[in-house]
């Protein structure tokens, strides 16, 4: 696994020398960073709105579920 790694690191270190590897490194992130905030980031904040609603509605037959199952619970304990 150490051969693995030094080679990573190596070849990284070469890259890394070359200035067109890092010129298409650089382009590679800015357009990666426009996808992010133009499409990926305004899609999720979309799909969290969207899921709010449901989650609400889950939260509240969950909270209904544990007071039944407790109120049964205790009177059951409270009538031995």
């Amino acid at each position: 696994m150490t051969l693995l790694r030094r080679l990573a690191i190596r070849a990284a270190r070469e890259l890394a020398r070359r200035p067109e590897v890092r010129a298409k490194a650089k382009e590679t992130l800015t357009n990666a960073t426009r996808v992010f905030n133009e499409e990926v980031k305004p899609r999720s904040k979309d799909a969290w709105r969207d899921a709010q609603p449901d989650i609400e509605h889950a939260k509240a037959r969950l909270k209904r579920f544990t007071q039944k199952l407790r109120d049964k619970y205790r009177k059951g304990r409270d009538g031995k």
